[in-house]
C-alpha cells in the first residue's frame, strides 16, 4: 500500500473521529437537557441563536480559506507533507466547529435546546463540506 493511500485512509478516520466527537457531545447534551431545562424568553433564545449564526458567518469562510491555502499537498515537493496535511485538516475542522463550541458554551449557561441544535447542524454541515478528498494529496 502506498503511503499516500494509507494517509488518505487515516485522514478519513480522523474526519469520522471528529464527527463522532461532536455527535457524542450533542447526544450527551440532549441526554442532560431534562435536568437543566429552564424557562427562557424567546428574546434570549433569539439572541443566543444570532450569536451562533454570526460565529458561523465568520468561521466558515475562514475554514475554507485555511483549506484552500494548504491543499493540495504535493508529496514530491514537501518532505513533511503528512504533517502539513494533518495540520490543514485539523485546523479546518476546528475552525468549522466553532459554532457548535459557542453553542455548547451557551448551552452550559442557559440550557437552550434550540441553540445547541442550531450549532450542531451548522458545524455538521460545514464538516461535511470539508471532508477529506482524494485530490487533497497529490
Amino acid at each position: 500500500m502506498d503511503k499516500r493511500d494509507l494517509y488518505r485512509k487515516r485522514a478519513k478516520q480522523f474526519y469520522y473521529a471528529f464527527l463522532s466527537f461532536i455527535s457524542l457531545l450533542f447526544v450527551g447534551s440532549l441526554a442532560t437537557y431534562p435536568f437543566f431545562n429552564l424557562p427562557l424568553s424567546s428574546k434570549v433564545i433569539l439572541q443566543a441563536s444570532l450569536i451562533v449564526m454570526l460565529s458561523a458567518l465568520f468561521s466558515f469562510p475562514l475554514a475554507f480559506f485555511v483549506r484552500k491555502r494548504i491543499f493540495p499537498v504535493r508529496t514530491a515537493q514537501d518532505i513533511w507533507w503528512s504533517y502539513s496535511a494533518t495540520k490543514g485538516y485539523f485546523w479546518s475542522f476546528v475552525v468549522s466547529s466553532t459554532p457548535f463550541a459557542i453553542a455548547f458554551v451557551i448551552y452550559l449557561i442557559i440550557a437552550s435546546l434550540v441553540v445547541i441544535s442550531l450549532g450542531y447542524l451548522l458545524s455538521f454541515c460545514a464538516l461535511i463540506l470539508l471532508r477529506p478528498k482524494e485530490e487533497d494529496i497529490k
